[in-house]
C-alpha cells in the first residue's frame, strides 16, 4: 500500500531549485530563472504558491492548500502582467524582472514596503526616482529575505533563523551524524564488540530533543506556508518526541543491545533541514528516506525487544512518517524510491 501511495501522489510532491549568488537577476546553476516564459512560467503557472528565498525557489503543487500567514508578512496585490517578470505590483513596479527586461532591476528607497531591502555594496540596480521599487535577487539573497506568490497575493518576510540558533543547529546535526556512524559501527560488529550502557547514548538523545525549542521558537510552524507542509513539520517533530520518550522508556528497563536512537537522529536531521528549507522537501531527503526505511526493515526483521506492542507502534509511526517523506517530501520522479527501497533492503541486510 505504501509503494501504491507513492506511484499515484509522489509526482505531486513540491518542485525546489537552488539559487546562484547572483545580482540583481535569479539565476539557478549559470542560468536565468525567467518566470515569464519556458519551463519556469509553467511551473508557475501549474503551482498553487511560488517562493523565493536565499534556499532556492519553491514551487507548490496546484492541489496544496496555503495556509493564512501570520503578521509577521507584508501583503500587497501583485499580477501577471506584459513585462517580464513573476508579477506586476500596482504601482508599476515588478517581482523578479527578467534579464529580458533590458534594463536591471529599479530602486527608489521610498517605495519599498514590508521590510524590503539589500545589504551589499554593489547590488546591479538602477536608481530611477520616478519609479517604484522591483524586487530583484538580492532582496532574497541578503538578511533572510523571503517572497511568497500565491494567486495574485505577494507577501514578503524576513524568516532567517537567528545566527546562534543556525549554528546551534548545524553543530548538532554535524554531532548527531557522527554518533550515527558509531551507532552502524557498533551494529555491525556487534557480536565482537562489547554491550553498550544506555547512558553512552544519553548525549545524543538530549542533543536531538534540543533541536526541537530551536526549531519552534519563536513562531511555531507559521513559517510554513501550506498545510501540507505544516502537517509534515508537525508529524516529524512528533515523531522525534515520541522517540525521545521511547528512549527514556528503554533506559529506565535498564537498556540493551538495539537502543531506539537510529530513527530518531533520522528525524533530527529531517526536521533542522525541513527548518532551514522551510519545506517539506530539501536536498537530504532521499539519504534521510534511506535511513528510515533501513531502520524500519531491520526492525521488521528482527525479533522485538521492547515488546510486541511497543515494537508495533513505533513501526506504525516509522511507516507513516516514511509515507509522507515519500509523498510530500520527494520532489523526484516516483521511480527513484525503488532504487532507494532495493538499497535499504541491501542495507538492511548487512545490520540484521
Amino acid at each position: 500500500m505504501l509503494f501504491l501511495a507513492v506511484f499515484l501522489l509522489g509526482a505531486c510532491s513540491a518542485e525546489l531549485f537552488d539559487l546562484d549568488e547572483s545580482v540583481p537577476f535569479l539565476r539557478s546553476s549559470g542560468v536565468d530563472v525567467r518566470f515569464e516564459a519556458g519551463w519556469d512560467a509553467f511551473v508557475v503557472a501549474d503551482s498553487s504558491c511560488v517562493r523565493v528565498n536565499a534556499r532556492g525557489v519553491q514551487a507548490k503543487p496546484s492541489h496544496w492548500a496555503p495556509r493564512q500567514l501570520g503578521a509577521g508578512w507584508a501583503t500587497r496585490e501583485c499580477v501577471p502582467g506584459a513585462s517580464p517578470a513573476l508579477c506586476e505590483l500596482r504601482d508599476g513596479a515588478s517581482a523578479f524582472p527578467s534579464r529580458a527586461a533590458g534594463l536591471p532591476p529599479r530602486y527608489n528607497a521610498s517605495s519599498a514596503w514590508g521590510g524590503l531591502g539589500c545589504s551589499r555594496p554593489v547590488d546591479g540596480r538602477v536608481m530611477d526616482p520616478s519609479g517604484g521599487y522591483d524586487l530583484s535577487a538580492c532582496d532574497v539573497l541578503d538578511g533572510g529575505g523571503d517572497v511568497l506568490l500565491c494567486g495574485r497575493s505577494l507577501s514578503f518576510a524576513r524568516t532567517a533563523l537567528p545566527d546562534w540558533s543556525y549554528w546551534a543547529l548545524c553543530l548538532i546535526a554535524v554531532f548527531v551524524v557522527r554518533s550515527l556512524s558509531y551507532l552502524v559501527v557498533h551494529r555491525v560488529e556487534q557480536h565482537a564488540a562489547r554491550p553498550k550502557s544506555w547512558w553512552e547514548d544519553a548525549l545524543t538523545v538530549l542533543a536531538c530533543a534540543a533541536v526541537l525549542p530551536l526549531v519552534l521558537s519563536p513562531d511555531g510552524d507559521a513559517g510554513f506556508v501550506t498545510h501540507e507542509e505544516a502537517l509534515f513539520f508537525g508529524a516529524t517533530c512528533a515523531y522525534v518526541a515520541g522517540y525521545a520518550a521511547l528512549y527514556a522508556a528503554y533506559a529506565l528497563s535498564g537498556g540493551g543491545d538495539d537502543p531506539p536512537i537510529y530513527n530518531l537522529i533520522a528525524a533530527t536531521l529531517q526536521v533542522i533541514a525541513c527548518r532551514l528549507y522551510l519545506g517539506a522537501e530539501t536536498p537530504y531527503n532521499p539519504v534521510i528516506i534511506w535511513a528510515v526505511a533501513t531502520r524500519g526493515l531491520v526492525k521488521l526483521r528482527s525479533q522485538p525487544r521492547q515488546g510486541a506492542a511497543l515494537a508495533g507502534l513505533s513501526g506504525l509511526a516509522d511507516s507513516f512518517v516514511l509515507s509522507l517523506m515519500c509523498v510530500l517530501g520527494f520532489e523526484h520522479s516516483p521511480l527513484y524510491l525503488v532504487a532507494i527501497f532495493a538499497l535499504s533492503m541491501a542495507t538492511s541486510d548487512a545490520l540484521v
